[in-house]
């Protein structure tokens, strides 16, 4: 029997509409005005799958479209084409009362604890409400006792819950709203960048409470950070991301022995390692093109030492290789690295 994925993403893609002054949206050719609202191409293609208990991490430099991917997942944004499926129902095309009932069995943890708790509610309120919101047949002593438990859980004292978000650190706000994710007892967590404002001691705290807690009630997670160090010791899988595409997909272990794309390479090669000396960082020529038109071609043609004229022209597709990894280049497929 074929085993269902918990989260499955096909050709997902998303645009926006830059927003420019009214005179900097008029053009000219041959003489004649015309008027033009840049689009920014956000997510192009995106295909992924999620399977139950595993952390699965997105990487990428900024702007490569991470936390629009995230976002989309959860429902904060719509898709402009593609599908999400949670097991075996769709809901991306669902209304909100539809979504409903997913709302509860995914959270998302989001990257600056210090703009992600509301500054007028107390902790308690804060736990409290989606409790209250979701198990409407609980009584009041009962919401007390799952909030002291759910506070006490992430390391912080039960006698805490009637201060504010900002009598608490960073590190203690973060662990207030995996708090907060754990309160309707989830399936999935999304973590966008969740350790990103913190000192490195507090992230490894934030780190090993969260892998505690997905021991504890078999969670799994989507993270997304631009740590490869964190991916290196968190993550089941990776996927690179470049440009609003994913460029490789790869079990943690293989993408850090042998990483395949050309663009991981040069992620990989700029970690700092005591194990390995002689290994320079690849220095990638040019800049991040503006995504303002569609792709044509490679994404990553404009940077990439190894790119030939079918790059420019034809779209790679992921293609699996030997090792289980899937890579997205015409280099790799035609052994060309």
């Amino acid at each position: 029997m074929k085993r269902i994925p918990l989260l499955q993403i096909s050709h997902l893609e998303k645009r926006f509409t830059v927003n420019e002054k009214w005179m900097s949206q008029w053009r000219l050719n041959k003489g004649r005005s015309y008027k033009k609202q840049n689009t920014v191409y956000a997510l192009n293609g995106i295909s992924l799958t999620l399977h139950k208990g595993e952390t699965l991490c997105i990487v990428g430099e900024t702007g490569c479209g991470k936390s629009t991917l995230a976002r989309s997942i959860i429902g904060l944004l719509k898709p402009d084409a593609g599908e999400i499926y949670y097991g075996d129902q769709r809901i991306d095309n669902l209304n909100d009362r539809q979504r409903l009932i997913f709302r509860r069995r995914m959270q998302m943890v989001f990257q600056n604890p210090y703009s992600s708790l509301n500054p007028r509610m107390t902790i308690y309120q804060t736990l409290s409400e989606p409790i209250r919101f979701h198990n409407p047949h609980l009584s009041s002593t009962e919401v007390d006792e799952k909030v002291s438990q759910l506070i006490e859980s992430v390391g912080i004292s039960n006698s805490w819950v009637d201060r504010y978000p900002h009598e608490f650190s960073g590190g203690q706000r973060q662990r207030i709203s995996l708090a907060r994710a754990l309160s309707v007892d989830p399936h999935l967590i999304i973590a966008d960048e969740p350790l990103a404002a913190l000192d490195v001691s507090v992230q490894a705290q934030v780190l090993n409470l969260m892998m505690d807690k997905q021991a504890e009630h078999e969670l799994t997670y989507l993270f997304i950070t631009h740590d490869l160090s964190v991916v290196e010791h968190f993550s089941n899988r990776v996927a690179v991301m470049y440009l609003g595409t994913i460029c490789e997909l790869s079990p943690t272990k293989t993408l850090f022995e042998a990483p395949k794309h050309p663009y991981t390479q040069a992620l990989l090669s700029a970690i700092p390692r005591l194990d390995n000396n002689t290994q320079k960082p690849i220095r990638l020529i040019g800049e991040v093109p503006t995504p303002y038109e569609t792709i044509v071609g490679c994404p990553f043609q404009a940077r990439c030492p190894f790119a030939q004229e079918r790059c420019l022209q034809e779209t790679p597709k992921m293609q699996k290789q030997s090792d289980g990894s899937i890579v997205a280049c015409h280099a790799v497929e035609e052994s060309r690295l």
